[in-house]
């Protein structure tokens, strides 16, 4: 009974601290474009709670799935001062951006802290070569310094690695006491586990601040492209929507945390992917509505409140439909 309670409040101060983050970037560039917040909540459902300040009404609900600020003049045109719908176009699309953006740095930064301070990198120096391996075939020796590989540049050995599990030949640029050398190889397949390798086996990077940095710094640059990545072949079929989790999955994940590391790895995680998602050119997320503000610009008038309406509201009832079978697949993987 205390494990369910205590990954309940796990759960909880997860979701409801990331959507309060992401309301609150939206909330922050709202005041300081002087435009009126007239409510600020977070959750859904029952109110539990609730204070009236001096120009906003702030609301904590019961069920921490969503939150909203809602602006004067943001879904009915208003001539009021302070209005949304007054404002200049782009304070409109930096409002809606400042929500996923807040996420997407909140993620990057708190992902580049525990990296960095955990050190023990692996270098891209080699250590040894394995014997009768592709590396000891094709000449690789001890302190050989990895440079490049299939064209990019490698700063970390997961860079090597996502080159090698393809399978196919590339060209290595190595670094041999200051000789570059190019060399083609084609990784060997395990029979056991299907996975390609080379063997080789790198040195650990010394544990100084300055290494920690660098490779803190890299490890977070793949940390965003592999969000970026997993999302894009979301759209390009490479992903199917079998694999993706909803609030369910999330909460099962959150609660198979073992401890504070691993939990503050997963709230680095799900805010990068709220950020990026949320600003995905789709209606009715921040990143749709960011959209069709860029085509009234274009076409120098406001987009009709009719269809803008019917536009927003059709794509609620799409993401909804989503919502329902992630959520029916989730259910599926747990039991």
């Amino acid at each position: 009974m205390l494990n369910i309670l205590l990954n309940a409040i796990k759960i909880a101060f997860l979701l409801g601290f990331l959507i309060f983050i992401h309301e609150s970037g939206h909330f922050l560039i709202a005041k300081l474009f002087k435009i009126k917040v007239c409510e600020f909540a977070i959750g859904f459902g029952p109110i539990i709670w609730e204070k009236q300040g001096k120009e906003t009404k702030y609301v904590l609900r019961l069920i921490p799935l969503g939150g909203f600020v809602n602006l004067l003049g943001e879904e009915e045109a208003s001539e009021e001062e302070g209005s949304y719908s007054k404002a200049p176009r782009w304070k409109r699309a930096l409002i809606l951006l400042a929500g996923g953006s807040v996420n997407i740095v909140f993620g990057l930064l708190v992902y580049f802290l525990l990296v960095t301070a955990s050190g023990d990198y692996i270098s891209t120096t080699i250590d040894k070569v394995v014997d009768n391996s592709v590396a000891q075939n094709i000449g690789l020796q001890a302190e050989d310094k990895i440079l490049t590989a299939d064209g990019k540049k490698i700063r970390l050995k997961g860079d090597l690695d996502r080159v090698v599990e393809k399978g196919k030949e590339f060209i290595l640029e190595i670094d041999r006491k200051g000789e570059v050398l190019k060399i083609n190889v084609t990784p060997e397949k395990d029979e056991e586990t299907g996975m390609f390798f080379l063997g080789i086996m790198f040195k650990v990077s010394e544990n100084s601040f300055k290494n920690n940095l660098y490779y803190g710094y890299w490890d977070t640059v793949g940390f965003a492209e592999t969000v970026v990545i997993g999302i894009k072949d979301l759209f390009t079929g490479n992903v199917g929507i079998k694999q993706m989790a909803g609030p369910v999955g999330i909460s099962n994940i959150v609660a198979k945390t073992s401890n504070f590391e691993q939990y503050i790895y997963i709230i680095a995680v799900i805010s990068l992917s709220l950020g990026v998602t949320n600003l995905l050119p789709f209606p009715p997320l921040d990143g749709g509505k960011i959209l069709l503000l860029l085509i009234e610009a274009i076409i120098r008038k406001p987009i009709n409140e009719s269809i803008n309406n019917t536009i927003q509201t059709a794509g609620f009832f799409i993401l909804m439909a989503l919502a329902v079978v992630v959520t029916y697949n989730d259910v599926l993987r747990i039991f």
